[in-house]
This record gives structure tokens, C-alpha cells and sequence, in this order.
């Protein structure tokens, strides 16, 4: 009963304990802990203008790259390549940015201009964003084998093979690698990435087509 009523007591004392050494720390040390405080609040104050600003970024960004693609819809190719050329230039570095080009890439891809397409996907190749990275490695090698650069195309998807051994990409790019080889005339390698594709993704697309393959070069 006696410690009910004394561990009240007890306890204020303690938190005026407490108290008093903190404000006797902070007497002692009030132009550390101010600068301590200002440090903190400087901290604080430039994370939430940098997360601020990156968040505006990314929304003029998107909004800039959606705007490029209207204009390709209702003002054609050259004024949608100069929407998209602006998104680059204006967001360096950006998610949108990266899709800006890639879709000029695609567009030029389509119109069978391979060998702009292929200096368009070229500079995404190293970007960080590795979805877009892996888009524009494949097609990279596609825009080359469509401009008749067999070597170079077979040369990017050895590359991107060894270094991505675990790509949800691997079909795709053995089956780019495995036209290229067939194109340049090395046909021994075109059938071995070939039966490559129909032993691991056979009831798949890519194993269906590597069939066929096989079964035009093998006769």
C-alpha cells in the first residue's frame, strides 16, 4: 500500500531529475546543441525540398512525354521527334525521358529507318532503369539486323546474353541472335541457339519458331 502511494513521488522526482539535467546539459552547451538543432532542421528542411522537387520532375516529365505523344497522334512524326527530343533534353535522366526515346526509336524501327533507330536505342543502353535498359538492347539488335549489321547484332546479344543469365529477355534474345547468325551465314550457330530455344522454352512461341527453323535448315 505504501509503495502505491510513494511511486508517484517517486516517479516526479525522477522526471524533475531528469529535467533539471537536461536543462542544466543545455545551459552548459547552448551553442552546440543550437547548432546541433539548426543542422537537423537544415537536414530536414533539404530532404523535403529534394523529395518535393523530385516529385515535380517526375509529374512535368510525364506530363511533358504525354504531350509529345499527342502531337505524334495529331501533328505527325516531325513535330512528335521534336515533342520527344524535348522530353529528353528538358528531363535528362528521367523515366520519361529514357520511354521518350525509346518510343522515337520504335516509330523510326516501324518505318523501317533500322539504322536511326538503332543510334536512338544505342544511347538507353547503359541507362539504370534495367526494364528499359533490356528493352533497348533488344531492339538495338533488331535495328541492326534489320540495317544488314549482322556481326553487330550477334556481337550485342552474345554481349547481353553473358550478362544477363537470368533475363526474363533470354527467348527473345536468343531467337534475335539466332536470325542474325542465320543471316550471316553461320548456320552451324544459328541450329545450335535454335535447338537451344526448343529444348528450353518449348511450348513457347520462341519454341515453336525455333521448330520450324530447324526444320528448314536441317533438310
Amino acid at each position: 500500500m505504501n509503495k502505491q502511494q510513494t511511486a508517484p513521488a517517486e516517479n516526479q522526482d525522477f522526471l524533475a531529475d531528469a529535467l533539471g539535467k537536461t536543462i542544466a546539459f543545455y545551459k552548459k552547451h547552448q551553442p552546440r546543441v543550437l547548432a546541433a538543432l539548426a543542422v537537423i532542421i537544415l537536414v530536414v528542411v533539404g530532404v523535403t525540398l529534394y523529395v518535393n522537387h523530385n516529385k515535380t520532375v517526375s509529374e512535368n516529365s510525364w506530363a511533358a512525354y504525354y504531350n509529345a505523344q499527342m502531337a505524334l497522334m495529331t501533328e505527325g512524326p516531325e513535330a512528335g521527334f521534336a515533342q520527344l527530343d524535348k522530353v529528353a533534353a528538358d528531363f535528362k535522366n528521367t523515366p520519361a525521358a529514357g520511354y521518350a526515346m525509346l518510343l522515337k526509336g520504335n516509330i523510326l524501327y516501324s518505318q523501317e529507318n533500322f539504322a536511326q533507330a538503332a543510334n536512338v536505342y544505342k544511347e538507353l543502353l547503359n541507362s539504370s532503369n534495367k526494364m528499359l535498359a533490356t528493352e533497348a538492347s533488344l531492339s538495338y539488335a533488331a535495328a541492326l539486323q534489320g540495317a544488314q549489321d549482322y556481326p553487330a547484332s550477334i556481337e550485342v546479344m552474345k554481349n547481353f546474353i553473358a550478362k544477363n543469365s537470368k533475363s526474363f529477355a533470354l527467348p527473345q534474345a536468343y531467337l534475335t541472335l539466332a536470325l542474325s547468325q542465320e543471316l550471316a551465314g553461320q548456320k552451324d550457330d544459328a541450329i545450335n541457339n535454335y535447338k537451344h530455344l526448343l529444348e528450353n522454352y518449348t511450348k513457347t512461341y520462341f519454341g515453336t519458331f525455333a521448330k520450324d527453323k530447324l526444320t528448314q535448315l536441317q533438310k
